[in-house]
């Protein structure tokens, strides 16, 4: 499937815009439940690279189902930079790639890029295979890169395949990373540098890093999850004991637990604790509410519990905070 045709059906989709630049096109998405972009670079012919900075829990992707069979799925390697991202897999369940680990797969989300932590960076590599064959064979001429060989060592059946980057891996992709703020000439070069170091380095059977070992979860294991998650925030005055969050779902509270720090890889304590300190720097950097208002706001109703929180978090005092950022916007 070739990228362009890709991009030009996500346009389509409301709140999703194109912008044109001279070294790459940047998909911009603007809803109301957060924002994105998605800029991709066309390293070789049917080799893009696309760098992905989100901050919202979802990218809708467009209906590619009624398009024509001739357009192959192209192979999507994925690697995070920071976040979680939900992966599809072909049993119909769900695993999520996080920091540091990539991923190599044939099979696209189904509606939509979902991202539990709402905050998201990563790099994707489309490859068409197809598009590499006709247009540039010399990749495997001249360079010795049989792009074929790389769905079969790690997509066999078409399996998804997921591990923490090896060192080497790891290495090469945080250099395409790090180009993205270089000059444009420069960094194209490089970039076409580093993905033939990339791709010779995962058609090298001594440099496979062990596929990892993988939770599943089911559709309805997921939506238990984020239902928590939104019941947890939805008011973070209220207090919900687990067990209560269980009986909801008709779970158990073990269950619970597991279905969530699978999902948004932290216990639902540390995550509604994170939440609640997000929300009261929010509203001491951009209200004037007494700190003891806040610290009830955001279901603290001991101040000097809230205070010590609050610190551990970020290193200073809800009023030192405050402070801080009186003085930034001076």
């Amino acid at each position: 499937m070739n990228t362009n045709k890709i991009i030009n059906k996500c346009i389509e989709i409301p709140g999703i815009s194109l912008k044109k630049n001279p070294s790459n096109i940047e998909l911009c998405m603007h809803q109301d439940n957060g924002k994105g972009s998605m800029t991709f670079f066309s390293i070789f012919p049917g080799i893009s690279i696309a760098y992905i900075f989100i901050n919202s829990p979802t990218w809708p992707i467009p209906d590619l189902s009624e398009q024509d069979d001739s357009l192959n799925t192209p192979l999507l390697l994925n690697y995070c930079v920071t976040g979680r991202c939900e992966l599809f897999l072909d049993n119909d369940s769900f695993v999520y790639l996080k920091d540091g680990e990539f991923s190599i797969s044939k099979k696209s989300p189904q509606k939509q890029y979902t991202y539990p932590l709402t905050i998201y960076e990563g790099l994707e590599l489309f490859i068409d295979i197809d598009t590499i064959s006709t247009l540039a064979p010399y990749i495997n001429d001249v360079f010795n890169i049989n792009i074929n060989k790389i769905t079969d060592l790690y997509c066999l059946l078409d399996k998804t395949y997921i591990s923490q980057c090896s060192e080497n891996i790891k290495h090469i992709l945080t250099k395409i990373w790090e180009l993205y703020d270089e000059d444009t000439y420069h960094a194209i070069f490089m970039m076409k540098m580093y993905t033939l170091q990339l791709l010779e380095l995962l058609l090298c059977r001594k440099h496979i890093p062990q596929r990892k070992s993988l939770t599943f979860f089911t559709a309805t294991q997921v939506k238990i999850a984020q239902k928590t998650e939104r019941i947890i925030t939805a008011d973070l005055k209220q207090h919900h004991p687990a067990y209560e969050l269980a009986k909801l779902f008709s779970i158990s509270e073990t269950s619970l637990k597991n279905y969530f720090r699978g999902i948004y890889g932290q216990n639902i304590s540390v995550y509604l604790r994170e939440a609640r300190m997000n929300e009261a720097s929010k509203m001491l950097e951009k209200t004037k509410m007494p700190i003891s208002k806040i610290s009830e706001q955001v279901g603290y109703m001991n101040q000097s519990k809230f205070a010590s929180v609050f610190k551990l978090q970020y290193n200073m005092s809800p009023l030192e905070y405050r402070r801080k950022k009186v003085i930034e916007e001076i």
